[in-house]
């Protein structure tokens, strides 16, 4: 297949998206506000030990350094099947600015 035939394929696929939130909840719940820029914030990351969410995580903190992030600090949950303990809660809000959280698989 030629390289136009194979990005017109690809442009006339279709994805569907799932939203996991159960309709009408989400209207309920207003986004936090975000920053317009993160140069110079602390960034926060909170994994859950799944396969490969480290990698994400870690990828995505390389990336947001090279944007300018002033630092990052990563943690993780003891427990995939649980919330995260309150301390790294607590450590993540009181020295970062915005935090990140991220599933793996």
């Amino acid at each position: 297949m030629n390289m136009d035939r194979a990005v017109a394929a690809a442009l006339e696929s279709s994805h569907t998206l799932y939203c996991p939130v159960p309709a009408g909840e989400a209207a309920s719940h207003a986004l936090a506000n975000r920053p317009a820029s993160i140069r110079g914030l602390k960034i926060g990351f909170l994994g859950n030990l799944k396969p490969n969410c480290d990698v994400l995580l870690h990828t995505t903190e390389g990336e947001v350094m090279k944007l300018g992030a002033a630092s990052t600090l990563y943690r993780e949950k003891s427990s995939c099947s649980l919330g995260a303990e309150l301390n790294i809660l607590d450590e993540i809000a009181a020295r970062c600015n915005v935090a990140v959280v991220a599933l793996g698989d």
